[in-house]
């Protein structure tokens, strides 16, 4: 568990065990309505949107390699920032099949860059099936930005060739592990809908639904965990407070703002649901209707923040870096109401892992 969660869960953990020790009777009919919005209406489509997207993207970037322009670039750009968009949506609810096939590792990783010049500087065929053998670091979503921004992406001769088949096989790649997800919750597949919607049923790998609503609550402190870091590591907050601009995820294509807008879109959606009028909102005001109002407010909070960091995030780090730690700040204060007033309120049982967010 990273040190951030670990200081909130001393105060919490006691609560949240007294109260699942006396069953979880109350607001079952609210989970349950709850535990099948988030599957159906919010995940599903999530799921399928970031597939179609991953689609469009591998096109986009087969095109380039078939025909490198400034238009088939620009295209491909678009077409990236969109699946971009979609991946990031997922944050929030990214559990359960997304666990299992590792499709985090698989398409955010962290890129070397290191590792995929030498591939680059290689004689090595860049074909889909080789690059599926390279480790997580030389593939993905980050990788992509990496080879797609910048000025060598339609350059002549074999560099620039051997740069845009990588592109065309990362695309293939991301493609694939997107429609791998999807599978997994479609309900003619392997129906995670399902599962999620029946914890506490047969056939669900939930024995309870309290198991299920420990599972989101985790995985939306998580989230916002991860949002703040993304926003806590540039500005320095680990490092002394020396700003580190080369911290920044998305810098190459300056979409970071976007990243994290779309990381709180993805949250607002499991709290306040697909239409706004129900989530986890419904659940939490049926126990504590000052918690869920206070949860709200700072989800907006943090809406209001971010939109407030003029762009790009790479010149607002220096420029004007009270906005930035005012949105790093509204994350914080975020994540310690979901970790105190939420999970108290709802008996949740945090769950200790040191790769929350991953």
């Amino acid at each position: 568990m990273s040190p951030i969660l670990r200081r909130l869960i001393a105060p919490t953990l006691l609560l949240s065990l007294a109260m699942a020790s006396c069953g979880d009777s109350q607001g079952t009919a609210l989970r349950s309505a709850f535990l099948k919005e988030l599957a159906g209406d919010v995940a599903l489509p999530a799921y399928r949107d970031f597939d179609t997207r991953a689609e469009a993207l591998a096109g986009a970037l087969a095109a380039l390699e078939a025909t490198p322009t400034e238009t088939t670039l620009t295209q491909a750009k678009s077409a990236w920032r969109e699946a971009r968009a979609a991946w990031l949506r997922q944050e929030a609810f990214r559990f359960g099949p997304a666990e299992e096939q590792h499709t985090s590792a698989a398409v955010n990783q962290v890129p070397s860059t290191t590792g995929i010049d030498s591939l680059l500087a290689g004689d090595a065929e860049l074909t889909k099936a080789f690059v599926a053998d390279q480790g997580a670091n030389r593939k993905g979503l980050l990788a992509i930005e990496y080879l797609l921004f910048d000025a060598a992406a339609t350059e002549e001769g074999s560099a620039g060739a051997r740069r845009r088949a990588y592109l065309k096989a990362l695309g293939t790649e991301v493609h694939e592990n997107a429609t791998a997800a999807r599978t997994a919750w479609e309900t003619e597949q392997g129906n995670y809908v399902d599962q999620l919607s029946k914890a506490g049923n047969e056939g669900s790998p939930y024995t309870t639904q309290k198991d299920a609503v420990d599972t989101v609550v985790n995985r939306l402190i998580a989230s916002v965990e991860v949002t703040e870091l993304k926003l806590s590591k540039p500005l320095g907050f680990e490092t002394g407070g020396t700003v580190r601009p080369e911290l920044e995820e998305a810098r190459r294509s300056d979409n970071s703002l976007a990243d994290l807008g779309n990381a709180v879109l993805g949250m607002e959606r499991v709290w306040l649901g697909a239409n706004g009028n129900g989530g986890l909102s419904k659940v939490m005001a049926a126990s504590n209707k000052q918690a869920d109002a206070t949860v709200r407010g700072d989800l907006a909070a943090v809406r209001s923040a971010l939109e407030a960091i003029p762009p790009p995030l790479r010149t607002a780090l220096t420029n004007d870096r009270e906005s930035v730690e005012a949105a790093r700040a509204a994350l914080s204060t975020l994540r310690a109401t979901l970790a105190s007033e939420v999970v108290s309120n709802l008996g949740v049982t945090l769950k200790f892992n040191d790769n929350d967010g991953d």
